[in-house]
């Protein structure tokens, strides 16, 4: 922090100061209630594990003790249940709350949030045969490190103040020039037709700089509690100031103006005063969001390692299928998450459902550089957008949290990049009206322009070819022709005429088909000839990737890989022969394909089994593919004294998956 005073603008004093925020979104994992912190002091002193047998583990079999033995923690769950008879829960938590009751959609209908002191495993097995999926609600969390400076917003043009038509001052909106609004508003400044759900901590609209800008009636899914229009709903700023790059009002004299001159926002508020919040939150927010007409969202917001979050998935899914457009922040801090979203995804940008659901992107600053803080990724990431020095409004004090009306903030982040790509599909909706969300992420795909020529070395050191999507957005590009339907799209294979190659379109993107891939998914589909011309608007993605579970490795290399999801996961030797697998059934692929999946973790042992090191005490415990450490007391209360350890070197349990600590 360099100000422990900072100057605050009110509207008392009508003083024009802004301040300069530099915002870090930290997307951490915090499940279980914070408990892995816990955990560190009680796995430094493990009982040791190692006179046990190391013998096969008895695989599956989970032991399910009395009350008295379960963890006095209290875990945060999701579950769908397979019937309306909510009283099975009874006996593991006080109550439920119904998290869809606004929604009359079958694919939300008997899911439930809870709270109980059961691990995962534990409920899963006393449940068995009652739930269609029981999951972790996990953690979005959303914070700030914050440094304060006064500065003044002296009027550059005629009207609003932060305004310049100058791409290189980066004291004023220098990103509006820079990817074309000031040309696109030539043909469009959006309409209030065009709907745009803002997921966040909730917005201010009494904040002078939305006196003419439109809202609708919002959220507070904390409360259940209608945002009235006019009405603060953010209790911490990230919300508002997000919401200003969008949508603050232009040529009123005073602050900034909007990207999109005519739109209407819709306040859902799923984060706290803190900017945390849970996965099942950001869900119901996606979803109530779609059926309050909604036709863009805005998440900027995350969190890490999302693994198989069945709630959220089908949440994307539902608005992606409503013809929502869902667009998302690639996240901060590359020291924290690895920066790269192909070894550390985060949620919801990476959750696409294997169809490029959600428009993601990352941070660039006005050299068309990538900022250090923001995470890249070859699948996550689609587009790079302005996301560094972005001038805009907010309504509190980022270091005291006190109540700062009608103040404006200098901010970096990809989260203030996500809103300048949900103001370009405003414009696009607002001149194509009848333009899908699958063309229109195609078309902000597509018009980017490409600027992995000036980030040779920001993405861990090397190339970002690749990895900060297509480009950085085109706004005028992007406008400039109509959208039309494509006699070819997502889901159909194609065979080029010329070169007899097949693609499959997904994702808005065309992935080659290996001879092996087409046997064995596209053998008996329909293909459709095409020309070059009839495919160029879809850029060429990753290989398609074999179906799950298939085993793949690579000539002269002895790495076998299972596919999951488009990833390949390193399987280990012990693992190969655990899962009873055999090379006879791993198919040789060549390395260019290989070479387009992503790494994933490495695949984890079957369910129930029991993993050490040699030089380590503690003890982890394979529950739906992660490994969750244990202390001695859990150990023994589950009755997994019973079951022999399998030893693993220390480089192989890095690369699983881990989980929440189950301790006692």
């Amino acid at each position: 922090m360099t100000s422990k005073n900072p100057s605050i603008t009110s509207r008392r004093n009508r003083t024009k100061r802004a301040i300069t925020i530099i915002i870090v979104i930290v997307l951490a994992l915090a499940m279980a209630l914070s408990i892995l912190g816990t955990f560190a002091a009680s796995a430094a002193s493990t009982t040791d594990f190692s006179s046990i047998s190391q013998n096969s583990p008895i695989l599956g079999k989970q032991i399910v003790g009395d009350s008295k033995g379960v963890s006095t923690i209290n875990f945060n769950y999701v579950i769908k249940l397979k019937t309306n008879d909510s009283q099975i829960l009874k006996p593991f938590v006080s109550s439920a709350e119904s998290i869809f009751a606004f929604s009359s959609s079958p694919a939300f209908a008997r899911v439930y949030s809870f709270r109980s002191p059961a691990p995962l495993g534990v409920l899963r097995q006393a449940l068995t045969g009652q739930y269609e999926y029981l999951e972790l609600d996990q953690s979005v969390t959303v914070k700030a490190q914050t440094t304060l400076v006064a500065n003044a917003l002296n009027p550059v043009f005629t009207n609003d103040p932060g305004f310049t038509g100058d791409p290189a001052n980066i004291d004023r909106q220098w990103a509006l020039p820079k990817v074309g609004f000031t040309n696109a508003w030539r043909s469009s400044t959006g309409s209030t037709d065009v709907v745009v759900g803002v997921i966040d901590t909730g917005i201010d609209e009494t904040h002078e700089d939305f006196t003419n800008t439109r809202f609708a009636e919002g959220i507070d899914l904390l409360t259940g509690q209608t945002i009235r229009v006019g009405t603060n709903a953010d209790d911490n700023g990230h919300g508002t100031l997000v919401s200003g790059v969008i949508g603050a009002t232009p040529n009123n004299g005073i602050g900034v103006a909007g990207a999109a001159w005519k739109v209407t926002l819709l306040p859902v508020k799923a984060l706290d005063s803190k900017g945390s919040g849970t996965s099942s939150a950001v869900s119901q927010a996606i979803v109530w969001a779609a059926d309050h007409g909604a036709a863009i969202l805005n998440m900027s917001l995350g969190g890490l390692g999302f693994g198989h979050d069945t709630t959220l998935a089908n949440a994307v899914s539902y608005a992606y299928r409503k013809n929502v457009l869902l667009v998302s922040a690639a996240g901060n801090d590359a020291a924290i998450t690895g920066g790269d979203l192909d070894v550390n995804p985060v949620f919801p940008i990476c959750d696409d459902n294997g169809e490029n659901m959600i428009l993601g992107v990352t941070a660039s600053d006005q050299n068309d550089i990538k900022p250090d803080f923001a995470n890249f990724g070859k699948v996550c990431v689609d587009v790079s957008a302005p996301g560094k020095r972005i001038l805009s409004t907010i309504n509190h004090d980022p270091v005291t949290g006190s109540f700062a009306p009608d103040s404006y903030a200098y901010a970096s982040g990809t989260s203030l990049a996500v809103p300048y790509v949900v103001a370009q599909a405003v414009l696009l909706k607002s001149v194509y009206p009848l333009a899908t969300n699958k063309q229109l992420r195609d078309r902000i795909i597509s018009s980017a322009v490409n600027i992995d020529a000036n980030n040779l070395s920001q993405c861990a050191s090397g190339s970002c070819r690749g990895l900060i999507g297509s480009g950085r957005i085109d706004v005028s590009a992007s406008i400039a022709t109509p959208i039309v339907a494509y006699s070819i799209k997502d889901g159909d294979v194609v065979k080029m005429r010329d070169t007899g190659v097949f693609y499959y379109i997904s994702g808005g993107k065309r992935q080659p088909i290996s001879d092996f891939v087409f046997n064995q998914r596209f053998k008996n589909a329909p293909i459709i000839d095409a020309y070059q011309s009839d495919v160029s608007q879809y850029p060429i993605g990753q290989f398609a990737e074999p179906l799950d579970e298939t085993l793949v490795m690579m000539p002269n290399d002895p790495t076998v890989y299972s596919m999951s999801k488009g990833l390949r996961l390193p399987v280990t030797y012990q693992v190969f022969l655990l899962r009873h697998y055999s090379f006879n059934k791993t198919n040789v692929l060549s390395f260019e394909e290989m070479s387009s999946w992503l790494i994933g973790s490495f695949l984890a042992p079957p369910d129930g089994t029991l993993l050490r090191t040699p030089g380590n005490q503690t003890v982890h415990w394979v529950v739906g593919g992660v490994l969750h450490p244990i202390n001695y007391n859990f150990y023994i209360e589950r009755g997994l004294n019973i079951f022999p350890v399998v030893y693993v070197s220390d480089n192989d349990l890095k690369g699983f998956s881990k989980g929440e600590a189950y301790i006692r």
